[in-house]
């Protein structure tokens, strides 16, 4: 392939098991399945966040190091991680958890 050429996937992106939670930042958390290429795989534990400001962000699971800082569970090039957060928030947004605002 030159440089010129580029190829396209499918990706086939479903969020599911919406679970409410109470903490300071996380307020929900669902499982999505990716289908790239023919290849699927869930992430279970993806996070939907308050922001400080107000909003919503959505984060990749996380774990605690052995130092005790939090790192990303899954890394994801920054075109997957956009596809994700746009499924998340539009499921979010279907079931209610969320609301648009309006501006």
């Amino acid at each position: 392939m030159n440089a010129q050429e580029t190829e396209y996937q499918s990706i086939s992106v479903t969020v599911s098991n919406c679970e409410a939670v109470q903490s300071k930042s996380v307020f929900a958390f669902v499982d999505v399945e990716m289908m790239i290429a023919g290849v699927s795989f869930r992430i279970k534990g993806v996070q939907a966040r308050h922001l400080a400001g107000g909003g919503t962000s959505i984060h990749l699971p996380t774990y605690r190091t052995p130092a005790g800082t939090w790192r990303a569970a899954i890394d994801l090039p920054p075109e997957l991680r956009e596809v994700l957060s746009e499924a998340v928030l539009d499921h979010l947004l279907d079931e209610g958890v969320v609301i648009r605002k309006a501006g």
